[in-house]
């Protein structure tokens, strides 16, 4: 008993030498994020390049999506040309930016928007340069927007892939000019902020060509979680595959 009342002493008097406070290690709202789970999100994508029939782009053309924030399962409707499910973009937003804000993009732009090829009719495929024509140029409601040449897949002998496309969102004819090189065995590495990611700064408005466009370094926005690992690409008998899990990173 005397040793129990002796233990019991020692620890009021530690108590009160530490100002009264609890003493046992706890987990505080700062330090939440930190130790969460990292969020994951896999890809499997695959699109037939130089096309325009949407009978053939339905049977070789999807974007599969599993993931923290949700699954997709898309590609398109032949009879409709609309994308199944609908509004597949929106469901890719919550992995490609924060609060569906573009401009809070976590990861490379250039390859958020390129894996809307799995879910996009011949008319994209046309718009942004994926047709087999080299040449991208958008008509909206009688407005044409500038020529755009040099887009396109290619894969060099040494191995590297080079995807060069536009886009120009909703009804407008300006697009951005996007640009993504893989590595010698074919693997974008997302989230290393390398050259190997491009776009335009801004639209263009006039005619131009990919060997003279002004591009800056395409990566996530700074200070935002983003998505960081490998994704493996094969690019044969125009069929570019690209598969992997990345990483949510702060």
């Amino acid at each position: 008993m005397k040793k129990i009342i002796i233990i019991s002493i020692i620890s009021v008097l530690f108590a009160l030498a530490c100002g009264g406070q609890k003493t046992e290690t706890t987990t505080t709202d700062i330090n939440a994020d930190t130790n969460a789970a990292s969020g994951t999100l896999t890809i499997d994508f695959q699109a037939i390049i130089g096309e325009t029939n949407n009978n053939v782009i339905s049977s070789n053309s999807y974007l599969k999506v599993t993931g923290s924030y949700g699954d997709i399962d898309g590609k398109i409707d032949a009879s409709t040309a609309a994308s199944t499910p609908s509004r597949t973009p929106d469901l890719l937003n919550k992995y490609r930016a924060i609060d569906n804000n573009v401009l809070n993009n976590r990861m490379e732009v250039s390859m958020g928007q390129f894996l809307l090829f799995g879910t996009a009719n011949a008319s994209r495929y046309i718009d942004d340069g994926m047709s087999g024509s080299g040449i991208a140029q958008r008509t909206v409601e009688g407005t044409t927007g500038p020529k755009v040449t040099g887009t396109g897949i290619t894969k060099d002998a040494d191995g590297v892939i080079t995807i060069r496309f536009v886009h120009a969102g909703g009804k407008t004819v300006e697009p951005y000019l996007f640009e993504m090189k893989s590595d010698a065995n074919g693997v974008f590495q997302i989230g290393a902020g390398t050259e190997n990611f491009k776009r335009s700064e801004s639209v263009v408005t006039n005619d131009v060509d990919f060997n003279t466009a002004n591009l800056i370094v395409d990566k996530a926005k700074d200070g935002v979680t983003y998505w960081k690992g490998d994704l493996q690409a094969t690019f044969e008998n125009n069929i570019i595959k690209i598969t992997g899990t990345l990483t949510e990173t702060k």
